[in-house]
């Protein structure tokens, strides 16, 4: 009875025994009866964004849920990167809206994933910046989400171009690593992932096969 139609990213969460609790495709929210949630629409991220949210639950709060989005890559009217607030408890344990589209970040790839922090409590979010050098990392914690996040270079400037936003932000199962692709380019790249600190470093190359450009 899922109600998600979207061209690209979507994101689920359920709660410690494997039961529904809500979905997005960045834009809209649902509960798990497969109603918008109260306060879900108008989100800012795009069905047509490679990944356009992750769901991230507030440590030491069962209750409270952020949803970070990443608008489209279409031109300087993007959204950049967003989160929003949930608060399963409200409606009966079927959700609500309570803060929409804080945000974060101006410009962003169409790329986000999310690592726990080595205390094994917070977690990281992280995203790669648009027509920039960047990687950027918020801490989420008992407290929020992080205002102002770790800021990591890497060596390749990736230029403007919706074609590029196109690929996966993934860690290795161990959060030490990510890989970021980066479709319809020379090359995507690969990078050691510091859980304590949030860095980004030591940043490689790896070539594209031309199918993928």
């Amino acid at each position: 009875n899922g109600q998600v139609n979207t061209l690209e990213g979507v994101a689920t969460i359920s709660n410690s025994d494997g039961n529904l609790l809500f979905y997005t495709d960045g834009v809209k929210v649902w509960n798990r009866n497969h109603v918008i949630m109260q306060n879900g629409t108008g989100l800012f991220g795009n069905g047509s964004s490679t990944q356009s949210a992750v769901i991230i639950p507030k440590p030491g709060n069962a209750n409270i849920y952020f949803i970070f989005t990443i608008d489209a890559v279409t031109g300087p009217t993007s959204y950049g990167m967003n989160y929003s607030v949930v608060d399963i408890s409200l409606n009966a344990g079927l959700g609500a809206v309570i803060n929409k589209n804080i945000p974060l970040l101006a410009e962003a790839w169409e790329k986000i994933t999310a690592v726990r922090h080595q205390n094994n409590n917070d977690f990281w979010v992280i995203t790669r910046g648009l027509n920039s050098n960047n990687y950027y990392s918020w801490q989420v914690t008992s407290s929020g989400v992080a205002v102002t996040p770790i800021v990591s270079p890497s060596p390749n400037f990736l230029p403007f171009s919706s074609n590029y936003s196109i690929g996966y932000l993934k860690p290795s199962t161990d959060g030490k690593m990510l890989f970021c692709a980066i479709a319809r380019y020379p090359f995507s790249e690969m990078a050691k992932f510091n859980d304590a600190t949030g860095a980004v470093t030591n940043v490689i190359k790896f070539k594209n096969s031309p199918s993928t450009r």
